[in-house]
C-alpha cells in the first residue's frame, strides 16, 4: 500500500506547470470545447479530470446520492431523531426536495462534461507518437463514464432523458427532451460499455479512481442484473434470462484473471476501509477496483473537497471541548445506524451450529457463537460520545455495588450501555479520581446490548486510521467505493443461479470465499435448490456491502423493496437492552413512509420547470 498518487501515467503523470501541485482529480476543472483545444496529453487528461469530477462532487458520492438517496435501506436508516427535514433517507421527501434536484443537476452536468470532451477530442488531431497510450483509451474512459451517469439516473429516477449529443447554444429545443424508458436507457448504456470495454485500459496497477476494463467488465454485470430485475420492463429482443446471462458472463471475465479462491480477497476485511480511511490504496490485492477520490478536509483553501464520509456517517463523536488534537475520533454526527435486521443477518442468519469457539473469542467469552468479523467492524459495541458520571449498580459476591464512570466525549470508547451491561470488554480512560470509580474487571459484559441503534462502524474517522485533525473538520479525505471484487463475485454466484437454476462450482466458491474471509463456516446441505442459494447470496450481499449504497437498489430490482422496509420498520425487539425506544420508534415512522412510488425519485419540480417535454412520475 501507499499514498494516493493518482493516475499514475506511464500510468498517468501529474498534469502540467498550472496544475503542478495537484494529482489528476485534485481540482473540478471546466471542460474546455472550443476547437482544437486538446492538442496534447496534458490537455487531454485535464479535460478527462472534469468528465470525473461530478462523481467527486457533495451531490453525489460526497453525500447526497451515496448516503440521503441511497443508503436508506432494510439496513441502515437515519438516526437524527431531531430532524424535520425533508429528506430521500427519512422517505417523507417531495419533488422539490434540494437533495433531489442537486444529485440529478450533477449527474447531467457529468453527461454534458462527457459529451463536450468526446467531441472535443474526436475532433482533434494529436500525433500517437506524443501520446502514452491512444487517444482511443480516453475517448473509451469519457464514454464509459457517460453511460454510467446514465445509469445511476435510470436506476434511481426511471424513465429519463437519453443526452448523447454536446450542445454548445442556449437553444431551446435543446432542453426540451422528452424521457426515454428506462429499459432504453439502460440497454444503450449496455451497448455503450461493450462497444468500448476493449479500448479501457488493461492495468490493475491503475489507482482505483480511473476506470480500467475489469472495472467496465463488473459495472456491466450490475447493469445487466439491474436490467434482469422485477421493476424494469423487458427490452426487445433481450429476455431475462438473456440478461443474466449476460451478467455472468461479464462478472466471469473479471473472475477467471483473479480467481475465487479467498486469497483473491484482501485477507481482512476491515483493511479494505482503512485504506480509504487513511488514504491509501490497496496495491498488492485491488480489492477495491473502483472508487470515488476526495483529496482534502477543507482545513485550508488548498485542500478542498466535497467528501463527506465519515462525518455523516461514522462513529459518532462530538463534544463541547475543542482541544481536537486530543480526541481519539475525529468529529462525526454518526446519523446513520445498523438496522436490528443487519444484527441478526450477521448473528443468526445462515449460521451453522457447530460454528461455536473453542478458543476465546475477541471478547474473551467462551462458547459463543463465532462473531462474523465483518459486523465487528461495521456494528462496533462503541463510538465516542462520551459519558458523564455514569452511575452503575450492579451486584458482587452478593453485595450491591454503586459505581461510576466518567469519561471525556471523544477522548475515549465509549461502549454501548444498557441496564448495567456493556456491549465492549474494557472502558478506556476512567477516571480514578471519582469515589467508586467503576473497576472493568468488575464489567457485566452483553455483546448484544443496544444492538439494534449502533452507529454504522464502516466509514469512522478514529484517528488511529484517519489523521488527527485540529480543527472541526466536516470534510473528509475518506473515499467511498463504487465496485469491489467481493461484490463481483457475489454478482456472479446470483446472475448464474438465475441463469442456470442452480448455483455451478465457480459460484459456490465465489461465495464461500467472501464468507472464509469473514471468518464462518458454511453447510452447503442447507442451499440444494436455486431458492435458498439465492437467498444465501442476497443475504450474503447485505452482510459484505452495507453502506455501500447498494442494498436499496438490490432490494428494488428484486422486487421486495417496499415489504423488507416495512418488515425493518416491525422488526425489533421491544426490549430496553436492545433499543433506545426514541431512535427505533423515529426509524420505524421513517420505514412506515416508504410506498410504492418510492421505488423511484421524482423528476425534480425545477427540471419539469424549464423541460415541458417531461412529465412527473407516477405516483408523485
Amino acid at each position: 500500500m501507499k499514498i494516493k498518487n493518482i493516475y499514475r501515467l506511464g500510468s498517468l503523470a501529474l498534469l502540467g506547470t498550472a496544475l503542478s501541485a495537484c494529482t489528476f482529480l485534485d481540482t473540478d476543472p471546466q471542460i474546455i470545447p472550443s476547437d482544437g483545444y486538446y492538442t496534447s496529453e496534458t490537455k487531454l487528461k485535464y479535460g478527462l479530470a472534469g468528465v470525473y469530477g461530478a462523481l467527486s462532487s457533495e451531490a453525489l458520492y460526497g453525500n447526497y446520492y451515496s448516503l440521503q438517496i441511497s443508503n436508506a435501506d432494510d439496513l441502515c436508516y437515519f438516526n437524527n431523531y431531531n430532524s424535520t427535514d425533508t429528506r430521500p433517507d427519512r422517505y417523507n421527501h417531495a419533488a422539490g426536495t434540494s437533495v433531489i434536484y442537486d444529485a440529478w443537476l450533477k449527474l447531467y452536468q457529468g453527461i454534458k462534461n462527457a459529451n463536450e470532451y468526446i467531441q472535443g477530442v474526436e475532433a482533434s488531431e494529436i500525433d500517437p507518437e506524443e501520446l502514452s497510450v491512444g487517444k482511443e483509451t480516453y475517448l473509451a474512459e469519457a464514454k464509459f463514464l457517460r453511460a454510467y451517469y446514465h445509469f445511476l439516473l435510470a436506476q434511481a429516477w426511471g424513465d429519463v432523458p437519453l443526452r448523447v449529443v454536446s450542445t454548445t447554444s442556449p437553444n431551446p429545443e435543446d432542453v426540451q427532451l422528452a424521457a426515454t424508458p428506462q429499459e432504453d436507457v439502460l440497454k444503450w448504456c449496455v451497448d455503450e460499455i461493450e462497444a468500448i470495454v476493449d479500448d479501457l485500459s488493461t492495468d490493475v496497477e491503475l489507482t482505483p479512481s480511473r476506470v480500467n476494463q475489469e472495472v467496465a467488465q463488473g459495472i456491466l454485470a450490475r447493469i445487466y442484473l439491474f436490467m434482469a430485475g422485477e421493476t424494469v420492463a423487458e427490452v426487445e429482443g433481450l429476455s431475462k434470462q438473456e440478461m443474466y446471462k449476460k451478467a455472468a458472463e461479464w462478472a466471469y471475465k473479471v473472475i477467471e484473471i483473479r480467481g475465487t479462491d479467498v486469497s483473491a480477497l484482501n485477507p481482512s476485511y476491515e483493511q479494505v476501509f482503512i485504506n480509504m480511511i487513511q488514504d491509501k490504496y490497496d496495491t498488492e490485492y485491488h480489492e477495491s477496483m473502483w472508487e470515488v477520490e476526495f483529496l482534502g478536509d477543507r482545513t485550508s483553501a488548498d485542500k478542498w473537497t466535497n467528501g463527506r464520509i465519515g462525518d455523516l456517517i461514522g462513529l459518532k463523536s462530538q463534544s463541547g471541548v475543542t482541544n481536537y488534537s486530543e480526541w481519539a475520533c475525529n468529529y462525526s454526527y454518526g446519523f446513520y445506524n445498523g438496522s436490528y435486521t443487519l444484527w441478526q443477518l450477521y448473528s443468526e442468519t445462515d449460521r451453522v451450529n457447530s460454528d461455536t469457539s473453542a478458543e476465546d473469542d475477541e471478547y474473551n467469552i467462551k462458547g459463543k457463537m463465532v462473531i462474523d468479523k465483518r459486523r465487528i467492524w461495521n456494528l462496533p459495541g462503541y463510538n465516542f460520545r462520551g459519558f458523564n458520571n455514569q452511575k452503575l449498580t450492579y451486584k458482587k459476591d452478593d453485595k450491591n455495588i454503586t459505581a461510576y464512570i466518567k469519561q471525556d466525549q471523544s477522548m475515549y470508547r465509549t461502549p454501548w450501555i444498557a441496564n448495567n451491561n456493556f456491549a465492549m470488554r474494557t472502558v478506556e480512560g476512567l477516571d480514578p479520581t471519582i469515589e467508586d470509580a467503576f473497576d472493568t474487571a468488575d464489567m457485566v459484559y452483553d455483546p448484544d446490548v443496544m444492538s439494534a441503534v449502533r452507529n454504522a462502524g464502516k466509514w469512522r474517522r478514529e484517528t488511529i486510521y484517519e489523521n488527527q485533525m485540529s480543527a472541526k473538520s466536516l470534510y473528509t479525505t475518506i473515499n467511498f467505493p463504487i465496485l469491489r471484487y467481493s461484490d463481483v463475485l457475489l454478482m456472479y454466484a446470483e446472475a448464474i443461479n438465475e441463469y442456470a437454476g442452480a448455483p455451478d462450482d465457480i459460484a459456490w466458491r465465489a461465495v464461500l470465499a467472501v464468507r472464509e474471509r469473514a471468518g464462518i463456516q458454511t453447510d452447503k446441505s442447507q442451499y440444494t435448490g436455486q431458492n435458498e442459494f439465492r437467498n444465501l447470496v442476497r443475504n450474503e450481499r447485505g452482510r459484505e456491502l452495507v453502506f455501500e449504497g447498494l442494498r436499496k437498489y438490490d432490494l428494488i430490482r428484486w422486487g421486495i423493496f417496499v415489504e423488507r422496509m416495512h418488515l425493518a420498520g416491525t422488526y425489533v425487539p421491544d426490549d430496553s437492552k436492545i433499543r433506545n425506544k426514541t431512535i427505533t420508534d423515529f426509524a420505524a415512522t421513517t420505514y412506515a413512509n416508504v410506498s410504492e412510488r418510492h421505488i423511484y425519485l421524482p423528476i425534480p419540480t425545477k427540471e419539469l420547470a424549464v423541460n415541458h417535454a417531461l412529465t412527473q412520475n407516477p405516483l408523485w
